[in-house]
Order: structure tokens, then C-alpha cells, then sequence
């Protein structure tokens, strides 16, 4: 009988155990968390607090009793893993040793940042990322006036926050260090049609603005930045990022940079160890290099591979992209591939016509990056197109996909534009 440990029970925890359990029915599975809940999805937790979704929605694969009985697993709730020893494959968890095991899964996810500033700790100060963020905002929310907010950080999560904020009637400031919104995935001129959306609802937005502590002042807490400009607020949200959650892997030998270094199967540098999720390093398709990528999606297609393998299968994991889809303010923004490798030698398009603001980047070798603002409907058609412009594989769309997108509202030119990348010339 195989015996299977998995460390961290996020998504890919979660879809790592169902693959294992499909293949291999009496094995033993068990399953060590440092909470004792079911897997949840952070992006849903602001839309618990603003009270739009149960608090049962947020854990999308049912009850923590539900899957331990459907899965067949052990879990072993409020353990987090202290060490790992690779060779030879045992666990340091609630005290005790466990193991060893035939196979590891390490899917410890990644928590919110909150930089180690002065201040980071007072009462008001909180990070949205888990259920129990959720529920503490939700608790503060509702128990006593709350007229004005600091968000921390234009992320997904920020902007997510600034809607919820927005909704309650609490006047809200934003601060970040970059010098525009979504750094990481938005073009400056996409960014500016977003800010100009948030300022019209009354945010207050500051840029090229770095946290440099958190005072009480009167009553209030104030968020001053290094350049000396200062924030008022009765809570301070932050959300500037994440980190990966390896402490425990420090002495493994188990080969780590920002995350845990995996191969195509999902595979570590530790025979019997693999990684999936949040605290791992896969190969990126447009890069080419192993880089977190911390999508939902990614993490349950990176668990699902490292589950089949870990039973015996031949799964690889190959289409890990740079991508965003959020709706706030009743808009959707995409955002594919990488923003940053765009310069000014290449390609660019950009249309504000229609139901859509578009603009792309591409060079000889593929488009680089998409960002639309707009609808959702055509996001599943333009990754496909992405991804297939990157593998310069032949014809992007069919004609049936075409005619969807130009029903959908997605410009005939912009079409040309995403054909005459990689090998598409038609």
C-alpha cells in the first residue's frame, strides 16, 4: 500500500489529492494544515465581506468533513509542518515525526505581505488573502464606524477592496508604490483609464508612494509614506503582494529560489518530492524560466499533475501564462502576458472604439502582452489565441472562433493584429 503525504491543503493540495485517489484507491493520504478548514479561494473573500456570497462560498470544493470523506484522506488540521527531511522523506509535524512517505506533495500556498514596518501591527492594520481575513473585516465593518480607508497596494486584491469599501459608503484612499495601477499586468495608458474610472467614484489615488510606517493619531491610525505624504484612515488594508510559505524547507536541501524549483511533471530536485501551487517555481510558457505564478487556475492544473504523477501517471503541466481577469466598478479587465517584456521596438495596438478598450504589444516571435477593458466574454478565445501565437503553432483561430469574437463586440483590426503574429499569416 503507497502511502502519500501532502503538505498544505490549498487548490492544489486539494486537486493533488483527488488525482491520487482516482489512480490509487487504498493508498494512504495525509494531509497536514495549519488551519483546520477546507480549502478556500482567496479571491472570494471580499465578496464574502461585502456580504454578496455565503460564508460556504468561499470554500468551493465543500466542507472540510465532505472532502475527507469523499477523498478517503487523514487530515491533520492545526499541524503545520516544521521540517522536512527529503531523504528520507518524513515530516516534523504537532510534535512528532511522520512518515516516511513514498511520495510528498509541498502546496504551502503563499500568505499576504505586510512589510515588518513601525506600526504594521496596530489594531485596524490588516492583510485580505484567507477566510479569516474575510471574516475580521467583515467583524470591523459591521461593529463600528468605519468612515475612511487606506489600501495599501493597487493589486487585484486592492481593487477588489476599494469596490467593497466604495459599496459601504467609506471613502477610500489608495497608495502604492509603482507609478500606476496594476503594475505587474495593466499598460500605463490602460491604468489610466482605470484610475480615471476610481477617481470619478471619489478615491483618492497616490502613486510612486512607498509605506514607511503606520502612526495612531488622534484616535485614527495614519499611513505616512516615505516621501512624507500622510494618510488618515479608521483601517488600513494592505495588499502590496504575497510570499511563499517555505520557512519550513530551510534546512531540506531541496533546491528553492522564490519558490520551490519544479519540472514540467511538477517534480523538486528531491527524488519522491514534489511542488505545486502558490510556493512553487514552474516553467512560464512566454518566458521560458521557472517564476511563480500564483493564479487559481494554475495551482489546480499544477496539483492535478503532481497528484497523477505521484500514483504512477505521465502528466506534465505546460501552459503556465502571465494572466489577470477581474471585474470591479461593473468593468472586466484581462490582462495576458507579461508587461514588462514589451519595449518600444515593438509592435503596438491600441482601440478605444466599441464596447472594448484594447492594446496589445507583439514582436516577431508572438504577441506579449493583452490587456482589454471591457467584457469577459471573449477571455477563454483570446488565451487560446495567446498561447497558440506563443507556440507559433499555425492559425491562432479557427473561423468559427473568428466569428465569435467579432459578435462579441472584438474589432476586425485587432484580429488582424493578433493573426500576423508567430506563424499566422493568413
Amino acid at each position: 500500500m503507497s502511502s502519500y503525504a501532502i503538505i498544505g491543503f490549498g487548490c492544489a493540495g486539494y486537486q493533488a489529492a483527488r488525482a491520487i485517489r482516482e489512480r490509487d484507491g487504498s493508498g494512504v493520504i495525509d494531509v497536514f494544515s495549519d488551519v483546520g478548514l477546507a480549502p478556500s479561494n482567496p479571491m472570494l473573500t471580499t465578496y464574502y465581506t461585502k456580504g454578496a456570497l455565503h460564508y460556504e462560498g468561499m470554500f468551493p470544493f465543500g466542507t472540510l468533513p465532505q472532502i475527507t470523506e469523499q477523498l478517503s484522506i487523514r487530515f491533520h488540521g492545526g499541524q503545520p509542518v516544521a521540517g522536512l527531511d527529503a531523504k528520507r522523506r518524513t515530516l516534523a509535524a504537532g510534535g512528532r515525526e511522520a512518515g516516511p512517505y513514498d511520495k510528498i506533495l509541498i502546496s504551502t500556498g503563499a500568505s499576504a505581505f505586510v512589510p515588518p514596518i513601525p506600526g504594521h501591527d496596530l489594531p485596524g492594520v490588516m492583510p485580505m488573502r484567507t477566510a479569516a481575513d474575510a471574516e475580521r473585516l467583515k467583524r470591523v465593518l459591521a461593529g463600528r464606524p468605519v468612515r475612511t480607508a487606506l489600501v495599501v497596494g493597487a493589486s487585484m486584491t486592492g481593487i477588489k477592496l476599494v469596490e467593497l469599501l466604495c459599496a459601504a459608503g467609506v471613502k477610500t484612499a489608495v497608495a502604492d508604490g509603482a507609478g500606476w495601477m496594476f503594475p505587474l499586468a495593466a499598460f500605463q495608458s490602460t491604468a489610466q483609464r482605470i484610475q480615471a474610472r476610481l477617481e470619478q467614484k471619489g478615491v483618492s489615488l497616490a502613486f510612486n508612494a512607498l509605506l514607511s510606517e503606520i502612526r495612531e493619531q488622534d484616535g485614527r491610525l495614519c499611513g505616512v509614506m516615505k516621501d512624507g505624504r500622510s494618510f488618515a484612515a479608521d483601517i488600513v488594508l494592505v495588499c502590496i503582494g504575497t510570499r511563499t510559505n517555505l520557512a519550513f524547507l530551510k534546512d531540506s536541501g531541496i533546491e528553492i529560489n522564490r519558490g520551490v524549483l519544479v519540472d514540467h511533471t511538477m517534480r523538486t530536485s528531491a527524488p519522491g518530492i514534489y511542488a505545486a501551487g502558490d510556493c512553487c517555481e514552474s516553467f512560464e510558457l512566454q518566458s521560458g524560466a521557472q517564476r511563480v505564478v500564483g493564479l487559481w487556475m494554475n495551482a489546480g492544473l499544477q496539483g492535478r499533475a503532481a497528484g497523477e504523477n505521484m500514483a504512477g501517471g505521465q502528466a506534465k503541466f505546460d501552459f503556465n501564462i502571465v494572466q489577470n481577469i477581474s471585474h470591479f466598478m461593473d468593468v472586466d479587465f484581462i490582462s495576458m502576458g507579461d508587461v514588462h517584456l514589451c519595449g518600444e521596438q515593438d509592435d503596438y495596438y491600441e482601440n478605444s472604439g466599441g464596447p472594448y478598450y484594447i492594446k496589445a504589444a507583439r514582436d516577431g516571435s508572438g504577441v506579449k502582452c493583452i490587456n482589454l477593458l471591457g467584457r469577459a466574454d471573449s477571455g477563454g478565445a483570446l488565451k487560446n489565441g495567446f498561447i497558440k501565437s506563443l507556440l507559433c503553432s499555425g492559425p491562432i483561430w479557427d473561423r468559427a472562433a473568428i466569428c465569435r469574437l467579432l459578435a462579441g463586440g472584438i474589432p476586425e483590426s485587432f484580429i488582424a493584429f493578433m493573426r500576423r503574429a508567430g506563424n499566422d499569416r493568413a
